[in-house]
């Protein structure tokens, strides 16, 4: 990894710790006062390619359980990724949508935003 590539995973985790997680857990708190679920999930970068569904990371996703929903059904969710060779934050929703950030620009009301919209499309009424 060169020393910028590693230098923007840094700044990209510390977006996560500081900006991004707090938001999601916010709305994870939301979701599941109205009955449902959310949960997160993390992957690291790699530079080589690791076979794994999506874009290499990093990346941090909130994925949404509707309350009685199917044990096996594929529930939306919500991706910031971060694109290490154009460096900057991108925001993957299921129907294909994406938002592009420069990192330093990406705060809490821009992620309070994406997820806010997200919850609009993709959440049970009771929570958007």
């Amino acid at each position: 990894m060169t020393p910028d590539t590693n230098l923007f995973v840094q700044a990209f985790w510390v977006k996560v710790r500081e900006v991004i997680r707090p938001e999601i857990d916010a709305a994870i708190d939301e979701l599941r006062g109205a009955g449902h679920d959310g949960n997160v999930s993390t992957q690291e970068y790699s530079e080589v390619p690791d076979g794994l569904p999506g874009h290499a990371g990093p990346s941090i996703t909130l994925a949404l359980r509707p309350a009685n929903a199917a044990e096996d059904a594929v529930h939306p969710a919500l991706e910031f990724h971060a694109d290490v060779a154009r460096e900057t934050v991108e925001v993957l929703t299921p129907d294909g949508r994406s938002q592009s950030f420069e990192i330093a620009a990406l705060g809490n009301t821009e992620v309070k935003a994406v997820i806010g919209d997200w919850l609009a499309l993709f959440a049970p009424k009771s929570v958007a």
